[in-house]
């Protein structure tokens, strides 16, 4: 279990081994960002069971993922936090941010399912406001006033039919009258359209830039006039219906029965219509109202709830918090620790794998006569005695040839030097044949002129490595 609560605290274990002292501060990292995925896993669970409504065994393997989730980033943000340096909190600030907002998300579910109680009773409570509210809407708006103007209608109609004509129909639920004030009203707006139209003419207007009674002014004038006596004889004709709905004499019965009577059919059509469009929404509204019990909702409950309690709002702000405060307590933990020992050893490790990368690797020379580059990578202390032996021509062996040691500051090695003996040239300089004794070529002198172009400088022998010189690690390659 240790070697896992380090595992998961992002600590190296190789590193951790040549520090056993510093190994309960990490199994301390590992159990802060175990428990803040534990924290998470459930609360996932709690909402996607209770707030989404997916079944609990369903549920499971999505919450579990998340915490798997949750478990990865807070050792990620524990293992990129610096433990020291200038720049330490700069650059932990936004990895403070993240852990600060992943808190929110995982402590919501939490509160909420500690608080369900109240919770689900304050939804109570919301719903039937909204059912209230829909029901109002319903009388006032537009289709509960034709429900109610429909069923006065009927109402009428019954009436006149029950009385055999005697009941006088009221004039505000006649079919024809409120088709004739409908037709009324719209002429009325073009009439009024028309008069502004010819007072503009009259005297000048934005639309009229030339002002006078002319033809313009004459000929809206005219377009006024109609529309005014088209608006007259549709008042003319309401106040005839509306005596004729109203007379008393035998034949005014008998042509209220049957109109009564022939009108009755269509107003409960449009009645049932009027009502069977209520209904549906009614339904629609229903259904949506019942089945609200998401997040939203319940979030909307809590708030209501705690608005009206203090006592409950302390005491859902300091759970918060404190669900808050667990999920970032990896972070935390990690920002309030000093430079320990294995932070020292990570760094002088990290250095020692940065010196054995600038040994292992440097980029190969192109041809040395104007050829593309390599683009290949090569070992820089064997590939180079190699290079520079094949590069080196062959030397006569005689008398006087002797292999030794490096044959100065920079040699290699093992590399064959020039004795002084008879047939070879003074010790230091460069055989001017090759070993069969004839000249060399241009192309091996320029080799040999080339040979390494890179700039060495002594160095102490703690710098050293088997006789080679190595370079320090502000040396550009």
């Amino acid at each position: 279990m240790r070697r896992i609560l380090i595992t998961l605290s992002g600590a190296r274990a190789s590193v951790l081994d040549q520090c056993p002292t510093e190994r309960g501060k990490f199994e301390g990292i590992g159990g802060a960002v175990l428990t803040t995925s534990t924290l998470a896993t459930i609360s996932m669970w709690f909402a996607l069971s209770s707030a989404i409504g997916v079944h609990p065994v369903a549920a499971m393997p999505l919450a579990l993922l998340w915490g798997l989730a949750i478990l990865s980033l807070d050792r990620w943000l524990v293992a990129t936090i610096p433990s020291s340096g200038g720049r330490r909190w700069k650059l932990a600030l936004p990895r403070v941010a993240m852990a600060v907002l992943l808190g929110f998300v995982i402590s919501t579910p939490l509160v909420l399912q500690i608080f369900r109680a109240e919770i689900d009773a304050q939804i109570v409570e919301i719903k039937q406001r909204r059912a209230d509210d829909f029901a109002l809407d319903q009388k006032r708006g537009a289709i509960g006033a034709d429900v109610a103007r429909d069923r006065q209608a009927v109402a009428g109609l019954q009436q006149v039919i029950a009385s055999q004509g005697d009941v006088p129909l009221d004039p505000a639920s006649d079919v024809r009258i409120r088709a004739l004030t409908q037709q009324r009203d719209d002429q009325r707006k073009q009439m009024q359209s028309q008069y502004q139209q010819w007072q503009c003419q009259l005297y000048g207007g934005p639309q009229c830039p030339r002002k006078g009674d002319g033809p313009l002014a004459a000929a809206s004038e005219a377009a006024y006039r109609n529309a005014k006596k088209r608006v007259d004889d549709l008042n003319g004709q309401i106040e005839d219906r509306k005596r004729e709905l109203t007379a008393t004499g035998d034949a005014a019965r008998r042509t209220r029965l049957e109109q009564a009577q022939a009108d009755l059919p269509a107003a409960r059509q449009r009645l049932t219509a009027d009502e069977r469009r209520q209904a549906d929404l009614q339904r629609s509204f229903d259904a949506q109202n019942g089945n609200t019990h998401g997040l939203l909702i319940r979030l909307q409950a809590l708030d209501e709830v705690s608005g009206k309690d203090v006592v409950l709002n302390g005491a859902r702000i300091l759970l918060f918090l404190l669900f808050l405060l667990i999920e970032c307590l990896p972070v935390a933990v990690k920002l309030l620790q000093k430079t320990s020992n294995y932070d020292q050893i990570l760094a002088l490790e990290a250095r020692k794998e940065l010196q054995q990368a600038k040994k292992k690797i440097v980029p190969v020379p192109g041809n040395l006569f104007g050829g593309e580059s390599g683009g290949s990578v090569h070992d820089i202390w064997g590939e180079r005695q190699r290079e520079q032996e094949e590069w080196r021509p062959a030397r006569p062996s005689g008398p006087g040839r002797e292999t030794g040691s490096s044959g100065g500051e920079g040699g290699i090695q093992g590399a064959p030097e020039w004795g002084s003996g008879p047939g070879g040239p003074p010790a230091g300089t460069r055989p001017e044949a090759s070993g069969d004794g004839t000249p060399p070529s241009s192309e091996h002198e320029a080799i040999r002129n080339a040979l390494d172009t890179r700039v060495t400088r002594t160095v102490d022998s703690s710098d050293r490595s088997d006789g080679q010189p190595l370079y320090t690690d502000d040396d550009d390659f």
